[in-house]
């Protein structure tokens, strides 16, 4: 299952997400290869119930112990954010051609990354995929070895892009 096919599903099923990392940067014009899906989820009980539900169907699983009816109880997310510091859910197929982290730290934010989103058409579908200023500031968050890689090629995308 490629990338695109997962956001196809996934928005069918009417989960609301802006797509951040690797993916997104590759949407920008970044060269560097990625081998998982992250988006940054709406936090709400309807949506993040349909995103868990699609996430199913998609034949992934939890990388935590946990179930499925615990997962989608989007109290139990935000609790495990406050209480585990939890940044981040990850899914992976049984075949690991699927991995899918959403990013429920980011979720805060949601509304704000969503209207500063670039909006990109693919097919009759509209995606939203973080700004390059979004997509530097979580990679300064995360500050591993490949996101301060990432942080230089944004920033260059980014001048190109304004001149």
């Amino acid at each position: 299952m490629n990338f695109l096919e997962i956001l196809k599903s996934l928005t069918k099923d009417g989960v609301e997400f802006v797509i951040v990392g690797g993916v997104a940067a590759r949407l920008h014009g970044s060269t560097r290869l990625t081998h998982d899906l992250d988006i940054v989820p709406k936090l709400d009980d309807v949506s993040w119930k349909q995103l868990i539900e699609a996430i199913w169907k998609l034949d992934t699983r939890p990388r935590i112990p946990e179930t499925k009816e615990r997962i989608e109880n989007v109290e139990n997310i935000q609790q495990w954010m406050k209480e585990k510091h939890l940044l981040a859910l990850s899914f992976r197929s049984p075949s690991g051609h699927a991995e899918i982290d959403l990013l429920v730290s980011e979720s805060d934010n949601f509304e704000g990354l969503k209207s500063r989103a670039n909006k990109i058409q693919i097919g009759r579908i509209i995606y939203y995929v973080a700004c390059i200023d979004d997509l530097i500031e979580m990679k300064q968050k995360a500050g591993r070895p490949q996101d301060l890689l990432d942080i230089e090629t944004l920033k260059k995308i980014k001048e190109q892009n304004d001149n």
